[in-house]
């Protein structure tokens, strides 16, 4: 992204007039690849904010099986507190 901007600021700095920047075919195709990217990169975010709700539902339905199983853990240790023999 900062190639881009770069890319512009240099163009804008080497025109002298405003029929300059418009004559100049490179700034608009700097500019039309710089929509592109942008438009990946929002269609990029979507998939990813899709992807991160699934990995929720996901998660929340591990959660039961997390808690009983922390339970049995720590009953299982607790038996040597009976017994040292456990």
């Amino acid at each position: 992204m900062e190639e881009l901007e770069d890319k512009i600021l240099a163009t804008l700095s080497e025109a002298e007039e405003i029929m300059d920047l418009l004559a100049d075919d490179n700034l608009i195709d700097i500019l039309a690849d710089s929509k592109t990217t942008g438009d990946e990169i929002n269609i990029r975010r979507a998939e990813s904010e899709i992807t991160e709700r699934e990995i929720d539902i996901t998660r929340e339905s591990f959660r039961q099986c997390a808690y009983r199983a922390s339970l049995l853990f720590f009953c299982i240790v607790d038996l040597n507190i009976i017994d040292p023999m456990y």
